[in-house]
């Protein structure tokens, strides 16, 4: 008997994805790796950035530093506060005294009184009061009369009046309202403003037949002012929807409490008059008498009461109306009379100036203006209020400031500028009349007056300001000496000086940390501190390169002192040996003596720079010939292009590395140019040639500082050494991600290649199953078949 066919289920118990997950992790193992790789070079760029970052800080120190009078500052300082005084470097050292008899002032004009009267009949809310008086209560009492206490309030309403003329506080408008009862209906009422008064809406109110009676009640101080209503037919109901007038809002009642009585909340008319006041005062039992009189100006604004009874008293603890400031009675004089201590009637500002209550009238109507220093200001009575005027003024040209002095409730002008200068006002002679009406036409002037002072007691001198000079110092004249002269003492300003070189010495002590932290070496196999540019050649030169400027001399330096360790700066501890220390050290004391001792070298060890430009030979364009002092400020190189058509370009490279620059410009034959170099002209020949000249610019002085910047500059400017190693490694990392891109998707493809040949067999297997089970089934049939012959 043959052996059965058998075909193994490999297949069937195949995991595909666990195979193909394993084979991924294998080839994923070198992308893990230049990431790692891209991981190192972004955390050696970050290093790069932080030192690039603290050298360009040292850089703007040595900025500082380098400047012309970096340590040259002037320090004044006055013996009293009559005088003010400020340096420059050039201000000349040491003392003098400042007598001060008379300080410039500025020519003023005052104008007369602007606001108009006090109109006693009208709502005090609306009768020009410079402080409006507040509703509430009052105290006045005399020696023997005793006190009373006044109420500010609502007016009577004026209940015969029409509508539209009544002293309502709100205005009525036309239409009806509705007024309801529980049982009795309700009706609408008309409202006529221009033919009905309150009395007649009372009366409709009364006859309207749904059981409400309505009558005009008084507040709590007794005036008239309130509209009650009560119903015998249940509660009542106010308003309704269709309702068109607003009666029920400007008389307060659609707002009120309660049931079958409605009463006003509060008073709706309009406060009372001064008059009105004036008339409880007179009418108390206290024995005085209060008035309104003209002030000066012919306007009324003075409050008067006389008493009958003594001496008057204002005011009470309890009082709530600010009646009597507002009126200055409570500032007036004591006595059995007294009075406003000045007019109380002041215009609104704000107001558009023809509804302004000035003095006279308002101004002329139409497009004006007022000339002031002969500049035209102008201004539209309609469009315009006296603020806008004011402000107008100081932003003008005409070097005037204006002002509202509400003391004097005038408008006063005065120049920006010191000095006997005149000062001229005038309307446009065009009808415009508001100079007038402002009372600044013929007012009062007060010419301006010149600073007097005197120098170390020497002869007088004037000024037209208080702001003057004195061998290089600025001074200010405050006030008057009185015969006790300031003494000014000029020094040099050691305090600022040091603390220029500490911030140097500082930044520099944090670029040589920065670089020891990144270029740290750690042989330790456990927790190692390494840098990410440990033992970085380059950074270590850096470091190198920086002591060795900071501690050698400037180029060809004039003076005593050409090192900074002869300022005071070096690596060795204050009183130890230099070279001692790792870190830059600052000795303030060495420095302040180089200082006092010779300052002109103190700043010629830190700021020197003399550049000379030269003419390379072996030219071969137009140049002739270089002359003149160079006056840019760095060393470097000029590359000249000549197209021998008088066009030349002139490229500029700086030595220390910094972006090249690019100037232009046209010669003719036989001429001269002064743009392209600063400070030095070239020579053209008489007939022009096509080529290229070189000019190089050299320090032939240059300062210990000033070879520190130029070295900080080639490190860390723009295009600099640090920032074109951080463009390398930003290069590196864009190069591993493109490979580590270009891997992934080989592996990726790699994978679906195999999981299609797993595919494959696990149907090759599934045929070979299908084809086994055939035969399976043949061979069982041959069996059962040879069995039963």
């Amino acid at each position: 008997m043959s052996d059965p066919i058998r075909i193994g289920g490999f297949f069937s118990s195949f995991d595909t994805e666990s195979v193909i997950a394993q084979l991924t992790q294998a080839r994923m193992r070198a992308v893990t790796r230049l990431e790692l790789k891209s991981v190192q070079a972004s955390s050696r760029k970050s290093a790069l950035a932080a030192v690039q970052s603290t050298v360009g800080n040292l850089l703007s120190k040595l900025n500082a530093l380098s400047g012309l009078n970096s340590v040259g500052g002037r320090l004044a300082v006055a013996s009293g506060t009559a005088v003010s005084a400020s340096t420059t470097p050039s201000t000349t050292l040491g003392s003098f005294t400042v007598d001060v008899t008379k300080l410039a002032s500025a020519t003023s004009v005052a104008g007369t009184p602007i606001s108009g009267g006090i109109d006693a009949v009208t709502s005090m809310r609306e009768s020009n009061f410079g402080t409006v008086p507040t509703n509430g209560t009052f105290t006045i009492a005399t020696a023997t009369g005793g006190a009373q206490t006044f109420s500010v309030g609502g007016a009577a309403v004026q209940s015969a009046a029409m509508l539209d003329a009544a002293n309502f506080d709100m205005a009525v408008t036309s239409g009806t309202f509705t007024v309801a009862t529980e049982t009795g209906g309700s009706a609408a009422i008309v409202v006529d403003v221009a033919t009905q008064s309150l009395d007649n809406i009372v009366n409709a109110v009364n006859t309207s037949g749904i059981g409400v009676t309505a009558s005009i009640t008084a507040d709590a101080n007794g005036r008239l002012n309130q509209l009650s209503l009560t119903s015998t037919l249940g509660n009542i109901t106010l308003g309704s929807g269709t309702d068109s007038s607003n009666f029920l809002s400007a008389t307060n009642l659609l707002a009120a409490g309660g049931t079958t009585t409605r009463t006003s909340t509060a008073a709706f008319t309009k406060q009372m008059s001064l008059s009105d006041t004036l008339a409880d005062i007179n009418a108390s039992a206290i024995g005085v008498t209060a008035t309104i009189t003209n002030d000066i100006y012919g306007r009324p604004g003075i409050v008067t009461v006389t008493s009958s009874q003594g001496n008057i008293s204002f005011g009470n603890g309890a009082d709530t109306s600010n009646f009597l400031n507002a009126t200055g009675l409570l500032t007036s004089a004591s006595g059995a009379t007294r009075s406003s201590s000045s007019s109380i009637a002041r215009l609104s500002l704000s107001e558009k100036l023809d509804q302004t209550t000035l003095n006279g009238g308002a101004p002329a109507p139409g497009d004006h203006f007022i000339k002031l220093n002969g500049v035209e200001v102008a201004y539209n009575a309609a469009n315009d209020s006296l603020t806008d005027l004011i402000n107008r003024i100081n932003a003008s040209t005409a070097n005037v400031t204006a002002k509202y002095d509400s003391l004097t409730d005038t408008i006063k002008l005065q120049n920006k500028a010191t000095g006997a200068l005149s000062l001229t006002v005038e309307d446009d002679g065009a009808g415009g009349d508001l100079a007038a009406r402002l009372g600044l036409i013929g007012a009062t002037t007060t010419t301006g007056e010149n600073a007097e002072y005197s120098i170390d007691g020497g002869p007088p001198q004037s000024a037209a300001t208080n702001s003057i000079g004195y061998n290089g110092t600025s001074l200010t004249l405050n006030s008057l000496t009185s015969g006790s002269p300031v003494t000014v003492t000029v020094s040099q300003d050691t305090a600022a000086a040091a603390n220029a070189v500490k911030d140097f010495v500082a930044e520099f002590n944090n670029v040589m940390k920065a670089i020891d932290t990144v270029t740290k070496a750690d042989g330790s196999k456990t927790n190692n501190t390494s840098g990410p540019l440990s033992g970085d050649a380059s950074l270590r030169q850096l470091k190198s390169d920086l002591r060795g400027i900071v501690t050698g001399p400037g180029l060809n330096l004039p003076g005593q002192y050409t090192t900074l360790a002869q300022l005071g700066v070096s690596f060795g501890a204050v009183g130890s040996a230099i070279g001692t220390t790792n870190t830059l050290q600052f000795d303030e004391a060495k420095f302040a003596s180089a200082l006092a001792a010779d300052p002109t070298a103190v700043q010629s060890v830190l700021s020197a720079l003399t550049l000379t430009g030269s003419l390379e030979p072996a030219g071969t364009g137009s140049i002739t010939g270089l002359t003149g002092t160079y006056t840019g400020t760095a060393p470097g190189k000029y590359v000249i292009t000549d197209d021998g058509a008088g066009n030349l370009t002139a490229e500029f490279t700086p030595a220390n590395g910094g972006p090249t620059t690019t100037t232009t410009a046209m010669v003719l034959a036989g001429g001269a140019n002064t743009s392209l170099i600063p400070g030095m002209a070239l020579s053209i020949a008489g007939v022009l040639q096509a080529g290229t000249h070189t000019v190089t610019v050299t320090a032939t002085t240059q300062s210990v500082i000033q070879r520190l910047k130029q070295y900080a500059e080639n490190q860390a400017g723009t295009g600099g050494v640090l920032q074109k190693r951080q463009d390398s490694y930003t290069s590196v990392t864009k190069d591993i991600a493109d490979r580590i891109a270009v891997m992934e998707e080989r592996i990726e493809k790699e994978m679906e290649v195999l999981r299609k040949k797993f595919a494959a067999m696990e149907q090759a297997q599934a045929r070979a199953q299908g084809v086994l089970s055939s035969l399976q089934q043949m061979s069982a049939q041959m069996n059962a078949n040879s069995g039963q012959k």
